[in-house]
């Protein structure tokens, strides 16, 4: 039996019964038991020595984990890496865990305690690596002149270890292996470099490549550059939990975790449609700056399954707005202060936007092509600034239907992505 269509929005699920077609989010099953499936994969590390081994005579020893703006069970992941490197010989007071915000928020003591987990923060030092307010050290440049500046501790540390989730990533194709130093805990010049708009606008950077993607090959040798040597990643399901966990070389991992799982994400549909409804989950429709990567992630595919001029409908709750870090506000001014799609895209490519300008340029990029609208915004008015570009905020699904509807003077085809963050869809 086919299911009835819906969408996330936030926690909630909205029905779609005018869809046409429907993409439900990829049938990850959940690992039984998540200690089980982390003490497997730590067991039996991919590429790479057992961490046990790795870490002896190790002075100092740095984790990273990600920010809440990725759904990772880091607690769990955690405690059983504090076991591995005791084992090693490597004592709690050698130990920290870096949370990778990059240009986010930083972190409050209780979010920090969420984060790593009680049982992790009362054992080691649990701080925050961002890039504007951290201290970072220059280890030089990349073939391609990216300036590779990284958190202190990371730099001071005899082995880095990063845990993280992956996921398709428009930039770098998957997230995880060893974006969580080269981004997460990198500086402002690291970043601003690495997501300038000529740069990520270069050909094989794109979303689901790993292979011959510039983006992804700089953020390697950023990473070279430190003493990175080990990663955990997970594979998150629709439902928040993990569905897969992987340990071992960063871009091993990274690489086996994508071929596992890239076929569940990446899907071939029958476009173009007149109008997407994109559901986007928590933590994903916690703002703006985050939610708008699922348009992205339909309007800029190699062959993008919305007809041109098509409403792209996020659905998404927003209830932090914009965000609250340096990258989403300047995001939303950024955006705010265009004249149109294509004035901002003719600035990113001349002129640095600042932070989270990218993310500002790529919006744009979708909307040169088509329209946005967003249904379940804590706060329509959000989005007035940005009516001019092709805005515009919804009361339902139902409503943004209908008014494609009155624009083409005929019925519209409809598309629903339940989780657009995870299910990128593209024109057979």
């Amino acid at each position: 039996m086919t299911p009835a269509p819906w969408v996330f929005c936030g926690r909630d699920r909205l029905p779609v019964p005018r869809a046409d077609a429907f993409e439900p989010p990829a049938r990850l099953d959940r690992a039984e038991v998540l200690d089980w499936a982390v003490e497997w994969a730590l067991a039996a590390p991919v590429a790479a020595p057992r961490l046990r081994e790795l870490a002896r005579g190790a002075g100092s020893v740095v984790i990273t984990i990600p920010d809440a703006s990725r759904p990772c069970p880091s607690p769990a992941v955690l405690e059983q890496l504090l076991g591995e490197l005791n084992l090693a010989g490597v004592p709690d007071d050698a130990i920290s865990v870096l949370i990778g915000c990059g240009l986010h928020a930083t972190t409050t003591v209780m979010e920090r305690d969420s984060l790593a987990g009680l049982p992790v923060s009362a054992r080691v030092e649990v701080c925050d690596a961002q890039g504007l307010e951290g201290e970072t050290r220059d280890l030089g440049e990349t073939s391609r002149g990216a300036p590779v500046r990284i958190a202190e501790r990371i730099a001071a540390a005899d082995l880095a270890i990063t845990v993280g989730v992956l996921e398709p990533h428009l930039y770098a194709g998957f997230s995880g292996g060893v974006k969580g130093v080269a981004i997460g805990c990198a500086g402002q010049e690291t970043i601003a470099w690495t997501h300038r708009p000529a740069f990520i606008s270069e050909a094989g950077v794109r979303l689901g490549e790993l292979r011959g993607n510039p983006f992804q090959e700089t953020l390697r040798e950023i990473a070279a550059r430190t003493c990175l040597g080990w990663a955990v990643n997970l594979v998150i399901n629709e439902r928040g939990k993990a569905a897969a966990v992987a340990a071992g070389d960063p871009a091993e991992v990274q690489a086996a975790l994508a071929r596992a799982h890239g076929r569940a994400w990446l899907r071939p549909v029958a476009g173009p449609f007149d109008v997407i409804v994109a559901g986007v989950h928590e933590p994903k429709s916690d703002n703006l700056y985050q939610a708008s990567r699922a348009a992205t992630y339909v309007g800029l595919a190699a062959r993008p399954a919305l007809a041109k001029s098509g409403l792209l409908v996020l659905c998404a709750d927003l209830p932090h707005g914009a965000g609250e870090g340096p990258a989403e506000r300047n995001f939303l001014e950024v955006l705010s202060a265009a004249s149109s799609p294509a004035a901002l895209v003719a600035r990113g490519l001349r002129e640095p936007l600042g932070p989270g300008g990218q993310r500002a340029f790529v919006v744009a990029r979708v909307l040169e092509r088509f329209r946005v609208g967003v249904v379940g915004a804590a706060d329509p008015d959000l989005l007035a600034p940005l009516e001019r570009l092709g805005v515009t905020a919804f009361d339902s699904v139902d409503a943004a239907v209908a008014a494609t509807e009155a624009r083409l003077g005929r019925s519209a085809r409809v598309l629903a992505v339940a989780d657009a963050m995870a299910t990128v869809v593209r024109s057979r």
